[in-house]
């Protein structure tokens, strides 16, 4: 083969590969885009608008301004609470768990060593801090737990276990007759999960983690209760 034909059949070549390429340019750039789907996000409610106030409380200092203060229990049925009588706590005769939504008056803030043998889902430390309160139409004055110091480390789960406003008036958009259910402790057919678990407390397990859309199971101070719910509404409503 010639040199001449040599060059021509390179550059044949060249081209070729070359026009290929512009080709598949073209047929990328003129094809119809496929639009990947988006995941489907969820639309913010009523109930996810509103975020309880927190005091952020990591001292004792801190922890005595809700002396003279109204506090109501977020964290139902999980804290114990005891007779307080001649500033002293009696360990001995447990009063039973404070239920959700539950009003406290504040008198004091008190540090106390509790028994070896009470239970406490606050860890108990070296020593607690207990929070002193009465309850609207009971002069009696009680103690609970609101945080444990080990030497000199302390730590406070107020923001956890209260409101330190009316859930009432937070929760406002809520029906009178949902609060009228959340009150007396009682769920019903309709209700979400927010609410249930309002009115039963925070001791549950549940067959799913797809809130809303699961079977959960309620342990409020010793009553069993079995609530499912689709598309974040209770469907049916059991009491063991």
């Amino acid at each position: 083969m010639k040199t001449w034909q040599k060059v021509g059949l390179a550059t044949l070549l060249v081209l070729a590969i070359f026009s290929i390429r512009i080709y598949f340019v073209w047929k990328e750039r003129h094809e119809p885009i496929v639009q990947k789907a988006q995941p489907q996000q969820r639309m913010l409610t009523d109930d996810d608008i509103v975020q309880p106030r927190k005091l952020y409380i990591d001292d004792l200092k801190s922890a005595k301004t809700l002396i003279g203060k109204t506090i109501w229990i977020q964290a139902g049925y999980e804290l114990d609470y005891f007779p307080y009588v001649g500033r002293s706590i009696n360990f001995a005769h447990k009063a039973g768990p404070l239920p959700s939504v539950q009003t406290l008056e504040v008198k004091d803030i008190v540090v106390a060593k509790a028994p070896a043998s009470v239970a406490s889902r606050i860890p108990q430390g070296y020593k607690q801090i207990y929070a002193v309160f009465e309850m609207p139409g009971d002069t009696k004055q009680y103690a609970t737990a609101i945080g444990s110091m080990q030497g000199d480390d302390s730590t406070y789960y107020c923001d956890q276990i209260f409101y330190y406003d009316d859930p009432h008036q937070l929760y406002k958009h809520w029906p009178a007759d949902v609060w009228q259910a959340v009150d007396q402790h009682q769920p019903k057919v309709g209700m979400n999960e927010l609410q249930v678990a309002m009115a039963l407390g925070m001791i549950q397990q549940s067959d799913s983690s797809d809130y809303g859309n699961r079977t959960v199971h309620y342990d409020a101070g010793g009553k069993q209760w079995n609530v499912s719910f689709q598309h974040d509404k209770a469907t049916n409503v059991q009491a063991e």
